[in-house]
């Protein structure tokens, strides 16, 4: 497991969070546009929305920690050998 100090944690998270606005916003505006011209929603819809946003914010946070800690392992290991 990787040891990330607080700001390095706030950092990929932000990073996450770039990410999610992105691709949100296209998922959005692909999968949603008749709701963001013209600005009219139910409940539903939103939470549509709102999942367009959280599912790859969480895809990029898991990806990224997923990534440090592969890498943390494979360097314990090389320190191993």
């Amino acid at each position: 497991m990787v040891n990330l100090s607080k700001e390095e944690i706030i950092k990929l998270l932000k990073s996450s969070l770039k990410v999610s606005l992105i691709v949100g916003t296209v998922l959005s505006l692909v999968n949603q546009p008749s709701l963001i011209f013209n600005f009219s929603a139910d409940t539903t819809q939103l939470i549509k929305i709102f999942f367009n946003y959280l599912i790859p914010l969480l895809v990029s946070a898991y990806s990224r920690f997923s990534l440090l800690n592969e890498i943390s392992k494979k360097e314990i290991n090389y320190k191993n050998e």
